[in-house]
């Protein structure tokens, strides 16, 4: 009799035990998962459409070559054009340097000229000689003489200097005393001449 009251007791405290953690005779239920949803299913592309956008990314990629080539061809010819343009700038500044020959070497010939010596005369057809070989190595480097027609001409700053105060107002160039030099168009070294008013005889013949 007592194991059977003994066994009633501990239903009774089960029974509560149950009750005070559910209230309510309510059980802790499992909350249902959510269902996965199926992707739709992607159609996979055509051989053509495989074909147009392989060629699509072959143009995408040649065009990007191209651009590259011509930058790199463009950079190149930036890089040849300033290596030039240095060369030139070096040469013009030795080149003006050795501007004394010629002018020496005209010195000397219009002051021999008069001279009727055989050893004088040898000696300039030789120094003649010297000067038209200096002289087509200048035109080689791109070197040319600024042109003058004293009596004619008139002064230009760009072209020419003056180093004498003339009281005239006139800008005809009378008499030239350095010759100028140009290359590759620009000025090198500017002639220096005399300028004034040109006598009327002079313009005159220089006219007829």
């Amino acid at each position: 009799m007592s194991k059977k009251v003994e066994k009633e007791d501990k239903k009774n405290f089960s029974q509560k035990k149950q009750d005070r953690t559910f209230p309510n005779n309510q059980r802790q239920t499992e909350t249902p998962k959510p269902e996965k949803q199926e992707k739709p299913t992607e159609l996979e592309p055509t051989p053509e459409q495989k074909e147009a956008e392989l060629k699509k990314e072959i143009e995408n990629l040649k065009n990007q070559n191209l651009r590259l080539l011509a930058d790199i061809d463009n950079q190149r010819k930036l890089h040849v054009q300033e290596m030039i343009e240095i060369t030139k700038r070096s040469n013009e500044k030795l080149l003006k340097q050795l501007l004394f020959l010629p002018d020496n070497y005209e010195r000397a010939i219009q002051a021999s000229q008069g001279d009727q010596d055989p050893k004088i005369q040898n000696f300039l057809t030789g120094f003649q000689m010297t000067f038209n070989e200096f002289q087509n190595f200048l035109r080689k480097q791109g070197v040319e003489e600024i042109k003058i027609i004293p009596g004619k001409d008139t002064f230009d700053g760009s072209l020419h200097e003056t180093l004498e105060e003339n009281n005239d107002s006139g800008e005809t160039i009378l008499q030239v005393l350095r010759k100028g030099y140009k290359i590759h168009g620009r000025v090198l070294r500017p002639a220096t001449v005399k300028v004034g008013k040109a006598k009327e005889g002079k313009t005159k013949e220089t006219k007829n």
